[in-house]
């Protein structure tokens, strides 16, 4: 096998393993390191695919507590708002793809460090699943906000972490609708795609085994240390 793709698949794998464990962080490493290596229209034509299917896969192995009313209120938003915004994200220069997803990895980052609060009600999931689509079209990783959003919502453990990726799922269906509508999607681009998928079902059941054994302290502080590596890596992608 190629050495880039198997580098891919060990991305994955440890992406699908971050976001089991935390609940999210995953897909924003991803995003941010293709972006440093081959270009924001690739990144994100890459990782959709394999994060729609991974999600779907992880939302499976929580399949009994996850909460399907809060996952399809925020679907409501987030699936005609991505589908909309990424429809036009292959007209967009890198530069402003870059500037979207350092923007998007710094507020994530405040979010997680206390600095910004996002806590919105219930009531607002689907209004802010639509807010959070039109960014993830643009700044993949941006997904991540859903984690405040859900914890609002009084989810947690394994069923913030399954309904999480439920939401996601739908969050990548929009991303494909409006990315394969707009002509970003090339077949020269599956075998990528598919080993990456692959390191991220790996990912998802390695995380799974080790989610029992990390505490909530450690927990926090993988978190926090994956979204400062993807703020230095979403720099390194608008940089170059």
């Amino acid at each position: 096998m190629d050495t880039a793709l198997i580098g891919l698949a060990a991305l994955g794998l440890v992406a699908g393993a971050l976001t089991t464990i935390a609940g999210l962080g995953g897909g924003m490493l991803l995003v941010t390191t293709l972006v440093a290596l081959r270009g924001p229209h690739v990144a994100l034509a890459v990782t959709t695919p394999a994060l729609f299917a991974s999600n779907a896969h992880r939302a499976f192995l929580f399949r009994k507590v996850l909460d399907w009313r809060t996952a399809g209120t925020f679907a409501l938003g987030a699936i005609p708002a991505a589908a909309l915004v990424g429809y036009f994200v292959p007209a967009l220069p890198g530069w402003a793809l870059a500037a979207i997803l350092v923007f998007a990895t710094l507020l994530t980052l405040a979010r997680s460090a206390g600095i910004v609060q996002l806590r919105p009600a219930r009531a607002a999931i689907a209004t802010a699943g639509a807010g959070i689509g039109a960014l993830a079209a643009t700044a993949g990783g941006a997904g991540a906000l859903t984690g405040p959003l859900f914890l609002s919502a009084g989810l947690t453990g394994s069923r913030y972490v399954g309904t999480v990726a439920l939401a996601a799922v739908a969050l990548h269906a929009g991303r494909l609708m409006g990315y394969g509508g707009g002509g970003m999607l090339h077949a020269d681009l599956a075998p990528a795609m598919i080993v990456l998928f692959a390191g991220l079902v790996v990912g998802n059941l390695v995380g799974r085994r080790l989610r029992d054994r990390v505490d909530a302290r450690l927990e926090r502080r993988v978190e926090v240390g994956a979204l400062v590596v993807c703020t230095v890596l979403a720099v390194v992608g608008i940089g170059s």
